[in-house]
C-alpha cells in the first residue's frame, strides 16, 4: 500500500522529495499508519522507497532520532477498527434511540488506544498484526479485561478469542509495554473469587501490567432483549471496594505500588467516603473515575485560602450535578459559603431521566435532565452545570441540545465548569480564575 505525499518539510524536502510522490516503504517496509510511520520516525538511518512520475527511487535520510522525517501523508490515520465482541454489559447496545451516529459507533482499535487512551480488547486482531503491535511495541497500551479466566471472559464478552487474554498480556509485557488495564465488575460473573483471581493473575505480569481499575458496569433504561445484569449495589460496592483494597495493600507492602484501585463511583455505593491520592499513581486510571474526587478535593483545597473574604457584590448561584456527586458538591459549596461572605450557593441532584436512575455519574446528565431537575428552583445569577455532560469541544450536550438553549429554557445563564476544584471555587464566587 502506497501513501499519497501530500507535503515535505526538513530532511525530506532537501532530499528532493516532492508533494504528489508516493511513499511505498520505509527500511523495506510498508508504512500502513501512523504507527508505522512514528516507529522509523525514530530511526537514525531511513530508506524511503518512493513512487515518482519518472519511476521507483529511494532517498536515503540520515538524522537524529529525535528529529522528524518531515513527510505529510493522506491515510496515515485509518477508520478505526470496530469492535468484534457481544458484551452482555456494552453500554453502546444500551444507547438511548434517535442520538448522534458517533455514539453508536463500537471501535475496539490498538492503534487508537496509543493515541487517546481508549481502551481495547484485543480480541479483533490477527496473529500478523499482533506481531506488528509487538515488533511497534507502543506503550502504554489500555485494555478491557474484566476476568482472566477464559470461560468468564468469554462468556462476558460473547466472543471465544476472549480466552487468550493472559497469552496476549504476557506477550505485551515481555515486549516492554507497559499495559493499564480495567475491570467492569458485573454481579455474579467476575465478582468474589473472579475478582481476586483476575487481580492476581494481572498483578503477575507486573511491571508489565502496571495498574488495574475496577468500577461498576452502567445499566441504562434501554435493555430490552439483552441479558439479565444485577446492578452494583451497596453490598457488592462494599465487598468489591474491601477486596482491592486489600490487594492494594498487599501490592503496597511487597513493591511500593498500589496497583489496584477502585473507581470513586464503586465508594460512593458502598457509602464510603472516597479515597485520597497523594503520590499521583491513581492518574493513568483518572479517566475510569479513579481518584476524580481527590484531585478536585486538592485543587479545591489549594484554592480556597486564596477566594475574597467578601464579595464586591452579593451572588447567588445553583450548582447542578449527578447524583453520584451531589454529597461532595453540597459540602463544597458549604464550605465555599463559609469562607466567602455574600456567596449563597444552593446543589440541584439531576437524576438521569435520559438513561434511566441506574446512571448516577455527572457526565451522563443532559440538557432535559437539568431543566426537570432545576423546575422550581429559584437558580439566581448563574447555573453551573459539569462541563463534563458536553461533547469535547463544543457546548453540545449528548442529547444534541446546546448550553445556549438550555440557558434559554431556565432564563438565566448557565456556565460549564471543568472537574476542576479551583475552577468550581471560582466559577461559584462569579470570579475568573487565576492563573
Amino acid at each position: 500500500m502506497a501513501l499519497l505525499i501530500t507535503g515535505t518539510e526538513g530532511r525530506s524536502k532537501k532530499a528532493g522529495i516532492l508533494p504528489g510522490y508516493k511513499l511505498i516503504s520505509i527500511n523495506g517496509e510498508p508504512v500502513l499508519d501512523f504507527i508505522d510511520y512514528n516507529w522509523f520516525q525514530a530511526r537514525r538511518e531511513l530508506a524511503l522507497a518512493v513512487e515518482t512520475p519518472q519511476g521507483k527511487r529511494v532517498f536515503r535520510i540520515s538524522k537524529p532520532p529525535e528529529e522528524p522525517i518531515g513527510l505529510q501523508l493522506d491515510g496515515l490515520y485509518p477508520e478505526e477498527k470496530r469492535c468484534a465482541n457481544r458484551c452482555i454489559f456494552c453500554f453502546v447496545d444500551q444507547m438511548a434511540p434517535d442520538m448522534r451516529q458517533s455514539l453508536y459507533v463500537k471501535d475496539d482499535d490498538w492503534r487508537y488506544s496509543v493515541l487517546f487512551g481508549n481502551y481495547i480488547t484485543l480480541t479483533n486482531i490477527s496473529d500478523s498484526e499482533f506481531e506488528r503491535l509487538l515488533k511497534r511495541a507502543p506503550s502504554p497500551l489500555y485494555v478491557s479485561v474484566h476476568a482472566t479466566d477464559p470461560d468468564v471472559r468469554g462468556a462476558m464478552m460473547g466472543n471465544r478469542q476472549a480466552g487468550r487474554i493472559m497469552e496476549q498480556l504476557g506477550k505485551l509485557a515481555a515486549a516492554s509495554i507497559t499495559l493499564h488495564c480495567q475491570v467492569v465488575l458485573v454481579p455474579g460473573y467476575n465478582d468474589g473469587v473472579a475478582l481476586d483471581n483476575t487481580l492476581d493473575d494481572l498483578y503477575s505480569l507486573y511491571p508489565g501490567v502496571r495498574t488495574v481499575a475496577v468500577v461498576p458496569v452502567g445499566l441504562t433504561c434501554y435493555r430490552q432483549g439483552l441479558a439479565e445484569l444485577k446492578p452494583v449495589g451497596k453490598a457488592e460496592a462494599e465487598a468489591s471496594v474491601e477486596a482491592v483494597e486489600r490487594f492494594a495493600d498487599k501490592a503496597l507492602a511487597a513493591r511500593g505500588v498500589r496497583f489496584a484501585f477502585a473507581a470513586d463511583e464503586l465508594y460512593e455505593r458502598a457509602g464510603l467516603p472516597a479515597k485520597r491520592y497523594s503520590s499521583g499513581e491513581h492518574t493513568p486510571q483518572l479517566a475510569n473515575g479513579v481518584g476524580m474526587v481527590s484531585n478536585l478535593l486538592d485543587e479545591f483545597e489549594w484554592a480556597l485560602p486564596d477566594l475574597p473574604h467578601e464579595l464586591e457584590k452579593p451572588r447567588m448561584a445553583t450548582i447542578a450535578t449527578g447524583v453520584s456527586a451531589y454529597e461532595l458538591m453540597v459540602k463544597i459549596a458549604s464550605a465555599l459559603c463559609a469562607r466567602v461572605g455574600g456567596l449563597r450557593l444552593s446543589v440541584i441532584k439531576v437524576e438521569n431521566r435520559l438513561f434511566g436512575p441506574g446512571v448516577t455519574v455527572a457526565g451522563l446528565i443532559c440538557s432535559g435532565d437539568i431543566a426537570h431537575a432545576a423546575e422550581g428552583w429559584e437558580l439566581g445569577d448563574e447555573l453551573l452545570i459539569p462541563q463534563a455532560a458536553l461533547r469535547s469541544g463544543e457546548d453540545v450536550f449528548l442529547d444534541g441540545s446546546t448550553l445556549g438553549q438550555l440557558s434559554e429554557l431556565l432564563n438565566v445563564p448557565v456556565r460549564a465548569v471543568p472537574c476542576d476544584g479551583a475552577a468550581l471555587a471560582y466559577a461559584a464566587c462569579g470570579l475568573e480564575e487565576e492563573t
